[in-house]
């Protein structure tokens, strides 16, 4: 009963010319279309703090700055009104989208961002680079913002993905107890990468925690996986998230605080 007070309070606050137009799928495509603006975020952050040899830090934070602009004027929203949805400009009069349930979304620079959300299109970086060219089809391939492949099936368990530099994060996005990886060699001198976990997100187990020493070489701890630390298998299949979340066990500082696992991620978002 309260549940549906708070929904008639809300519709009265609202135009008239919102209420007539507003229906469970555009409401639908605006959360979905909010929760590509989370997960893009994510994404460029990861570039940000791993970045591959060719790529400039310098555009990898001003799309950051783009996300956050949108994510800011749009997705923080408490309440979608005509200014919201149909009028809605970022700081340098750029229009944001004609309607925000149903026709394209851009960026500041007049990138297009997507042609429309909640429907299987292609996603574009505010630098004009493809995120993927099939949003809602878990077979596609995703791409880092300088385009290298992030992974070749998106959304799909068991699968492989990829840092900026072409190192492997993980064998099984989206499996619980896999293993994870850090993006560079063996502390030990054996070939391959310095492994994160071999059964990352089960609790109680063992992963490796990254340290710096007093010269900035890095040496690892061994800790145990706790709380927050125990992830299913769809917190998983963020793969992004769940990186940041490693980052921040080291205190590398990113501007993507808000965008972990159990948060709005796409892998909960409404298609």
């Amino acid at each position: 009963m309260m549940h549906r007070l708070l929904t008639l309070s809300l519709l009265l606050l609202l135009s008239p010319r919102l209420i007539a137009d507003v229906s469970g799928t555009g409401s639908d495509n605006f959360s979905t279309g909010c929760a590509t603006v989370e997960f893009m975020a994510k994404m460029v952050a990861v570039n940000i703090l791993l970045p591959s040899n060719s790529d400039s830090r310098a555009q990898l934070e001003g799309m950051q700055n783009s996300l956050k602009e949108l994510n800011r004027r749009v997705c923080q929203s408490v309440i979608l009104t005509d200014t919201t949805r149909y009028e809605s400009r970022y700081s340098n009069g750029t229009r944001i989208s004609r309607d925000l349930y149903y026709d394209a979304w851009y960026f500041s620079n007049g990138q297009l961002f997507m042609a429309g959300a909640g429907r299987d299109v292609s996603i574009y970086y505010p630098n004009g680079r493809a995120m993927t060219h099939h949003w809602t089809h878990s077979g596609d391939p995703l791409y880092w913002p300088g385009g290298r492949v992030a992974t070749y099936r998106f959304r799909v368990t068991d699968e492989t993905w990829y840092y900026p530099d072409g190192n492997i994060i993980t064998y099984e996005a989206g499996l619980r107890g896999g293993r994870w990886f850090y993006p560079f060699p063996r502390l030990d001198g054996r070939v391959g990468q310095e492994v994160i976990s071999s059964n990352w997100g089960d609790d109680n187990d063992y992963f490796n925690y990254l340290n710096f020493d007093a010269r900035g070489l890095p040496y690892i701890t061994r800790e145990r996986i706790r709380r927050k630390l125990a992830l299913s298998d769809a917190d998983l299949l963020d793969v992004p998230g769940v990186m940041l979340m490693i980052t921040r066990l080291y205190q590398v500082e990113d501007d993507a605080r808000q965008f972990v696992p159990a948060d709005a991620n796409i892998t909960g978002a409404p298609y």
